[in-house]
């Protein structure tokens, strides 16, 4: 087990006598002399074969292949629809400096930036194991951790939090969550997404000045993060990374999402400020947990309405060191080796079960009945890939590029409905098909549960979730959503309570209906299935046939 002695933290200290505030509060302040050029610049050309992971409120997240190191990587995005003036810019690469410098085994290394005129973007290590919440919460394959290995994630976490802590300044998180928790090959943790409040700030608001949302995920946030503007007027604190971390360790150890019976996240903040917490009893906490009565002491103390009863990371580490020197390292790589055969047995079960089916090759045999009369392929034509396209990402797998792609003499089949081929991740529309070798596992694995393609009428229902289906058209919604539709989702949000009165307010300052209709699909992705859910009920209603098929609600 790695020692977490930071070996890997020497180039940390920041130039002696010089003071940084990174915190989500106070942004950044540096001297422009203090910066050097340790940062490395990564040309956008040398990122290849790019494939989507995820998109966040903060931006899309890709890997990549670099070109000259001959490894892949992950690069995080800013959002190009957030266009930046000069001094913004700056400011995040001077953030980016700073974090670039606070290396630790337990933080993910920022390996450079990509810094173009149409993109920028952070490039990191690439984590093979994602993130502790898919560990945690993926259906396919839901994999047993061993309690050895689910301690020792905790206890790196503890360990990477305290170092940022311990900085001078110290660097606070302030967006502590399970998908921010980052797993490598041999499943050590790695914080991501830490001190970038410049980032955040910048890519979240409509203006430089609007700094009225509290950073960070609902469920993780103390209750007194929830005014904004006592938030705006507090310096900020390490206490708000302690609660974050409480609320992780019963994550881990009930292995279910907090506030499971929440809808929306008023519901989470109302109940959380009367001062309930997640549940402790057996039923959540059973009692054959080792070590229960210490963790459970550890999460009280953690999310403590009073900041000043919450301890020191510190003091978790103290509590946390003798549970680690307990357990042989032999049991940890027994259940790493468990968790891996067993994705490795569900990957190759998924793909010997796709049925064989035939798929129409369009570059041969044009579709002449396709519904989609608008699409015309030819060989060697050139195909633009638009500017962060989030559809585009999630269907090719690729970046946003500016330049055109072509695609001469290749063997690319189209499909022309979904009967046509197997397990798509990609909605019902006439698109290329993507071979199962690039696509990512996030996607192949969502639909891995059903045995066989089921037969359906495409203008009925797909196959995704609400808010998989909003993502995955979000383009065609931006074009087509009327005035009124948009007026009555935004009511139906309100009546229903589902809508938080500043996401309402940001979303009706926007000038044009397409703006406004942006908002409210970012703001969907950051509230969750409940909210999409109302979202697609008014578009049925309103009879947007062009979007169909809609997904079942």
């Amino acid at each position: 087990m790695s020692s977490g002695d930071g070996s890997r933290g020497s180039a940390s200290t920041y130039p002696s006598g010089t003071r940084y505030s990174l915190n989500l509060e106070e942004g950044i302040s540096v001297p422009a002399a203090s910066i050097s050029s340790s940062l490395q610049c990564i040309p956008y050309q040398k990122l290849t074969d790019l494939k989507f992971i995820n998109k966040g409120a903060y931006g899309t997240v890709h890997s990549a292949c670099h070109s000259d190191w001959r490894v892949r990587v992950a690069v995080k995005f800013f959002p190009t629809e957030r266009h930046l003036v000069e001094s913004e810019r700056n400011k995040i690469l001077k953030e980016a400096e700073i974090l670039h410098k606070a290396r630790f085994s337990y933080i993910l290394p920022i390996l450079g930036i990509c810094n173009e005129p149409e993109c920028l973007g952070i490039v990191t290590e690439y984590m093979t194991n994602g993130s502790l919440n898919q560990l945690l919460h993926e259906n396919a394959p839901r994999v047993e951790i061993v309690w050895p290995l689910a301690f020792r994630i905790l206890y790196e976490i503890a360990l990477g939090v305290n170092f940022l802590h311990n900085l001078t300044p110290s660097l606070l998180h302030h967006d502590l969550k399970t998908q921010n928790i980052l797993l490598d090959r041999d499943f050590h943790a790695k914080i991501a997404d830490f001190g970038l409040s410049k980032w955040r700030m910048l890519s979240s608001s409509h203006s430089y000045s609007d700094q009225s949302t509290p950073g960070g995920t609902i469920i993780y946030m103390p209750p007194e993060e929830y005014e904004p503007s006592s938030a705006r007027n507090r310096r900020g604190s390490v206490k708000h990374d302690m609660y974050s971390f409480a609320i992780i360790m019963w994550e881990v150890l009930a292995r279910k999402q907090p506030y499971e019976g929440a809808t929306t996240p008023m519901q989470i903040m109302f109940s959380v400020s009367k001062g309930n917490r997640p549940d402790l009893s057996e039923e959540s906490l059973p009692s054959e947990i080792p070590h229960r009565d210490l963790f459970i002491s550890l999460m009280q103390s953690g999310w403590a309405t009073d900041p000043n009863d919450r301890p020191a990371f510190i003091k978790c580490l103290l509590e946390l060191e003798p549970i680690i020197r307990n357990y042989d390292e032999i049991l940890i790589l027994e259940g790493i080796l468990q968790i891996k055969k067993m994705k490795t047995n569900f990957q190759h079960n998924s793909i010997s079960n796709f049925p064989t089916m035939p798929c129409v090759n369009l570059l041969e045999q044009p579709a002449a009945n396709s519904s989609n009369e608008n699409v015309n392929i030819r060989k060697s034509e050139e195909y633009v890939i638009p500017q962060c396209s989030s559809v585009l990402n999630k269907e090719w797998n690729v970046c946003p590029r500016t330049e055109p792609v072509k695609i001469e003499n290749e063997d690319i089949s189209l499909v022309t409905s979904p009967t046509r081929c197997l397990k798509s991740s990609i909605p019902y529309s006439v698109i290329p098909a993507i071979p199962c070798g690039i696509m990512h596992p996030e996607f192949t694995e969502r639909q891995s549960a059903r045995p066989t393609w089921e037969m359906s009428d495409p203008v009925q229902e797909s196959p995704f979730s609400a808010l998989q289906w909003i993502l995955l058209k979000r383009h065609e919604i931006i074009n087509q959503m009327t005035e009124a539709c948009l007026n009555q989702c935004l009511d139906a949000l309100i009546s229903r309570m589902v809508i938080l009165k500043e996401d309402y307010e940001l979303i009706k300052s926007k000038q044009t209906r397409s703006s406004k209709v942006r908002q409210l699909i970012d703001t969907c992705d950051s509230q969750g299935e409940i909210f999409a859910r109302v979202i697609v009920q008014k578009l049925r209603e309103n009879r947007q046939n062009d979007l169909q098929p809609f997904p079942e609600i």
